[in-house]
């Protein structure tokens, strides 16, 4: 047989290396296929889960963990995002949607530019969301959207999940309406019709996850939801943890290196920092002894952070204020405050310039953009946790509070409307109502009572040993999932 093919000009070698060709051609289109095609007709059945943030996933932690929970359970997940160079968890199973973000009104123009422009962008936006989720990605069994923003993605999920017969589950983080009346006064026409169309579109769906027991009581008595609801409390992962002297010391030595290099850049920056018993070894926290030992370095400042998005819903000039408190009542011989200041917003080069202007002696402000690696072990290295975020509708918890829990990090909260449901004033933080309340927690926990401090830690590190957001997580898949059998 081999002899009649050759008399037709093909070689034995040249027949086996089409045949070898072919079946590496075929095994790889078959894997892709297994890889690809997870509804009930795949080979290989995994649930395939849309995940949709209009908005910067790198900001959106609580969507990110979602993503990286449904993977490792077992899925596999379409996230659908407007910040495609966000860094999220690599894994085969997650397959990142990029959508183009809108152009935006630059800050300071008049709101009427906003309300014009409106439109354009919300059907810019609905476009490329129907043509996504609707068109070219795999049929999904459920789609699951973060609210706020509510335009249009509670519409657009609706109407695909209704189209593809998928489970649509909205995951309320704050109320969209409540949000924007910040900016145009909450009795402003466009306001209310915002609200309108969050509870019309938002009142039916197969589940409704919320992040407080506030928010959920809300939508169960007020809003008439229908579809289960479960409260989802935010939880740290499990890289957000405690560092040791030795971590802390690697850390600064490389990664974080960029803290002690702000500081150096500002006024007296060097004399702030103060002198190393081992200069080769000395990092901005830590020293190391006559025999090499690293231990925590005596001059050291108190590390403490405060992670914000720089926007109306937090009053930064609060935290300025209780430096500058700190600053007249503060001793020689007390300890100097290093605030690191992490994340970006539309008002961050406004306090910035505040921040530039204000003279410091035992005080210094940095501010940090951080890889979203490097953010928990900064965390895991701090003395203190600052959070001004007060919500817009009082029903929703900052999830930096939870991130600076999960790195045994005790937090000072300013107070608002069920803060109560995640910080016990006394217990794993403090609470205050203003600028003086918290320079006064300053004096008290690192002045007059550090063992105080000592204590809220151990606290916050016994609270969440096993408060994690992956035990959470694995009790409302259980029940979404078997509700979808």
């Amino acid at each position: 047989m081999l002899e009649d093919i050759e008399d037709y000009g093909v070689s034995t070698l040249g027949l086996l290396l089409a045949f070898l060709c072919c079946y590496v051609l075929f095994g790889k289109l078959l894997g892709m296929y297994i890889f690809d095609n997870t509804g009930s007709t795949g080979m290989r059945k995994r649930l395939m889960v849309q995940i949709v943030v209009l908005g910067d996933i790198g900001r959106s932690p609580r969507m990110r963990y979602h993503a990286t929970s449904l993977a490792d359970s077992g899925c596999t997940v379409d996230l659908i995002e407007t910040n495609p160079g966000a860094r999220i968890n690599v894994n085969r199973f997650i397959r990142v949607r990029p959508i183009r973000q809108a152009w935006s009104i630059p800050e300071g123009c008049p709101k009427v530019f906003y309300l014009l422009w409106a439109p354009f962008k919300a059907m810019f936006l609905s476009i490329q969301l129907f043509w996504i989720m609707g068109c070219i990605t795999q049929h999904p069994d459920f789609i699951i959207v973060q609210n706020p923003p509510s335009i249009p993605t509670l519409l657009i999920g609706r109407l695909v999940g209704t189209m593809r017969k998928a489970w649509f589950i909205i995951d309320w983080h704050n109320f969209g309406y409540s949000m924007l009346g910040m900016k145009l006064g909450s009795n402003h026409l466009v306001v209310r019709l915002a609200k309108w169309y969050e509870q019309k579109y938002g009142s039916i769906a197969y589940a409704h996850l919320t992040v407080t027991e506030k928010l959920h009581k809300e939508l169960e008595d007020n809003w008439k939801v229908k579809g289960h609801i479960y409260t989802l409390r935010d939880k740290p992962q499990s890289d957000f943890k405690r560092l040791t002297v030795d971590n802390i010391h690697r850390q600064f030595t490389f990664s974080l290196k960029v803290i002690e290099n702000l500081v150096l850049e500002t006024d007296n920056g060097k004399e702030f920092l103060g002198e190393y018993n081992d200069p080769k070894l000395g990092t901005l926290l830590t020293d190391a002894d006559d025999e090499g030992i690293l231990i925590w370095r005596q001059d050291r400042p108190k590390l403490i952070v405060s992670s914000t998005s720089w926007t109306e819903d937090e009053d930064f000039s609060i935290l300025l204020k209780s430096v500058e408190l700190y600053e007249a009542e503060a001793k020689p011989s007390d300890p100097k405050l290093l605030f690191v200041i992490t994340g970006q917003g539309p008002l961050k080069k406004l306090y910035e310039g505040k921040i530039k202007q204000m003279k410091l002696v035992k005080t210094r402000i940095v501010t940090a953009w951080l890889e979203i690696s490097d953010y928990p072990l900064l965390l895991g290295s701090a003395d203190l946790g600052v959070s001004l975020h007060t919500s817009s509708s009082g029903m929703d918890l900052p999830m930096k509070i939870v991130d600076m829990f999960g790195c045994g990090l005790p937090v000072c909260a300013i107070n608002f409307s069920c803060l109560d449901e995640l910080v016990h004033d006394g217990k794993n933080g403090l609470v205050f109502e203003n600028s003086q309340d918290l320079a006064e927690q300053y004096m008290e926990l690192f002045v007059k009572n550090p063992k105080k401090l000592d204590t809220l830690r151990s606290n916050v590190i016994e609270e969440y040993k096993t408060n994690t957001w992956q035990a959470e997580y694995k009790q409302v898949l259980i029940k979404l999932f078997n509700q979808r059998q």
